[in-house]
């Protein structure tokens, strides 16, 4: 290795550990309090991490849910992309359920600091700015937001590769290197986060339709390079595809409406949240993003044309975000049938901090090498991460006093199947179990059989929804009367023990989909579905010991299997290009 190269990787090296000891400044405190309040996603999410690692620790993937989600085999775990939840699971076995989610929490901070230092740096080559980026990206108001404070888990982690694939799809469309990293960021978006995947496909579409009609020479080049990157990701994703393609798509699943937007607010209330700089709203973008909405056409009037680009989309991503796009007028019509998988507009401000915080690192960059002196450069550079580090817990305080006032708001047992996690629910290592014994905040009728379903919004009483109350319940429906049954569970398996005094149809609580398997007395029996979307079987007079799995189709390993190994070749491909490269 020559000596330039070496000082290369000594250098990567020193900026590795400089992020770890800064995130380690950032989740130190959490991991110290051991205390999550819970709202929002925050239920969802940990009931899908705690599923996974009571599958994991007997050998197995999870398909559904039978520990959690009141263990009504619901398919979350087939249509919500779980993989990058495995490094959780693993911390899970080592530290207390809320130490585990702290740790993870500060090694996804960790990782998108790497990324977006990686991908400042491909775009721009000064290591000044592209450190900078990695910290200002990963402490972004909007990130913390769905982190720590309303544990948005999925679109967390799609945050974390948003760079990586802007970055991909910069390369696209100005030359033919590293077209790869498009694919790549897309990938692991989608692994994180569908809505998030779906929202960087509408910026590709639309990004590269405009950058083809500026520069008509491209076309022949961006068109190559999408059309390969269209085949990488699939060939990435096929194990999240398959699912999606052999369960979901014409199954009659109910899944969240996405022709409407809700929870807009005017640029004027944004603005003023912002000034603030709390990450306790999903509208605050911060202090330090307005700062540059205002200043940062003074230090790009002048730069390359990639850097006034990158302000404008930064300023237009702000504006989508508000009600300065009327999102309502597109309800219920072509546009929102397009537009409204976006569901929530405020989702824009992972991409209003993105370009806002490329722009707030050259301007930092510009300043810090302007400063001749050696020593008073490495006192600014010192003296910003010590700010940084302040301007992050300062957006916080609004957590911590909840964390301290919220004491009496501790998650208490409950034996009410029924019941709805309490908001600002305070959970710890000592009542973390009770967690999954009510129902949970926000998506816990995701992924139902449309049957299930009559008029229904988030609420589940016996006036209003008897069917889904009659699952949530354990109801064993036999000639039409319900009786609570407590079902025995382990991995992808639910089992309910029912006797009758004759040959009976017996619904179980247990909802039914394309592949699920049904054994009756440890043997395999076909089943129907009944009007709530459940299994159905033919009882016989005696003891039913009922027992209800999901097997995955064999395409699925297949697919496990091709991704695997084009990840593996496309690694192996990258390596030996650099080494014939150098």
């Amino acid at each position: 290795m020559s000596d330039s190269r070496w000082k290369n990787v000594k250098v990567n090296l020193i900026i590795l550990l400089f992020f770890g000891v800064f995130t380690t400044l950032l989740t130190v405190v959490f991991i110290k309090l051991g205390t999550i309040i819970l709202n929002s996603d925050g239920s969802f999410h940990f009931s899908r991490l705690e599923e996974l690692y009571q599958d994991f620790r007997n050998g197995s993937m999870a398909f559904i849910a039978s520990h959690t989600f009141n263990s009504t085999g619901v398919g979350t775990f087939l249509f919500y992309p779980s993989i990058l939840l495995y490094p959780w699971v693993i911390l899970r076995l080592i530290f207390s359920p809320v130490t585990a989610f702290y740790v993870w929490y500060g090694f996804m901070l960790f990782v998108t600091m790497c990324i977006a230092y990686y991908s400042m740096w491909l775009f721009d080559k000064d290591r000044i700015r592209a450190i900078f980026f990695g910290v200002l990206y990963s402490i972004f108001p909007y990130h913390i937001h769905l982190g720590v404070v309303h544990t948005v888990i999925g679109e967390f982690l799609a945050y974390t590769f948003i760079p990586l694939f802007f970055i991909g799809l910069y390369y696209c469309l100005i030359d033919n290197k590293k077209w790869y990293l498009l694919g790549m960021g897309w990938s692991l978006i989608l692994y994180s986060h569908v809505i998030s995947a779906y929202i960087t496909l509408l910026c590709t579409v639309v990004i590269s339709i405009i950058y083809i009609i500026i520069n008509p020479n491209s076309i022949k080049r961006t068109v190559v390079n999408l059309s390969k990157n269209i085949i990488l990701v699939i060939l990435l994703t096929l194990f999240i595809l398959v699912p999606f393609i052999t369960d979901f798509i014409n199954a009659g699943i109910n899944s969240p409406n996405s022709e409407t937007f809700d929870f807009l607010d005017t640029l004027q209330n944004i603005v003023g949240i912002s000034l603030t700089n709390t990450t306790d709203s999903n509208k605050s973008i911060g202090i330090l993003a307005l700062f540059t909405v205002i200043v940062g056409w003074y230090f790009v009037k002048d730069s390359r044309t990639k850097e006034k680009v990158i302000y404008g989309l930064g300023i237009f991503f702000l504006l989508c975000t508000s009600t300065v796009v009327p999102w309502q007028l597109f309800n219920n019509t072509v546009v929102g049938k397009i537009l409204g998988v976006i569901q929530f507009p405020y989702r824009l401000n992972t991409y209003a901090g993105l370009f806002l915080m490329v722009t707030f690192s050259l301007i930092i960059s510009r300043f810090i090498h302007d400063i001749t002196n050696k020593k008073a450069r490495v006192l600014f550079n010192i003296g910003m991460m010590i700010f940084l580090i302040i301007s992050y817990y300062g957006s916080l305080t609004g957590l911590f006093v909840k964390i301290h006032t919220s004491q009496g708001n501790i998650l208490k047992n409950n034996t009410e199947l029924t019941a709805f996690i309490p908001n600002d629910a305070v959970i710890n290592k000592e009542n973390y179990n009770n967690l999954f014994k009510y129902i949970i905040l926000y998506g816990e009728m995701d992924y139902y059989p449309k049957e299930a379903f009559n008029k229904f919004w988030n609420n589940v009483s016996e006036e209003v929804n008897p069917k889904i109350n009659s699952i949530l319940s354990h109801k064993v429906i036999i000639n039409g009367k319900g009786k609570v049954k407590t079902p025995k569970v382990a991995a992808n398996y639910i089992e309910y023990n029912v006797k009758v005094n004759k040959k009976e149809k017996i619904d179980v609580p247990v909802l039914a989909y394309r592949r699920t398997k049904v054994m009756l007395n440890e043997k395999y029996v076909d089943y129907t579905v009944s009007s709530r979307g459940t299994v159905v079987v033919d009882g016989n007079k005696g003891s039913n010991k009922i027992s209800v799995t999901y097997q995955p189709s064999k395409m699925f390993y297949i697919s496990i299997a091709i991704s695997a190994i084009t990840w593996t070749g496309l690694f192996v491909g990258i390596i030996f290009s650099k080494k014939k490269k150098s």
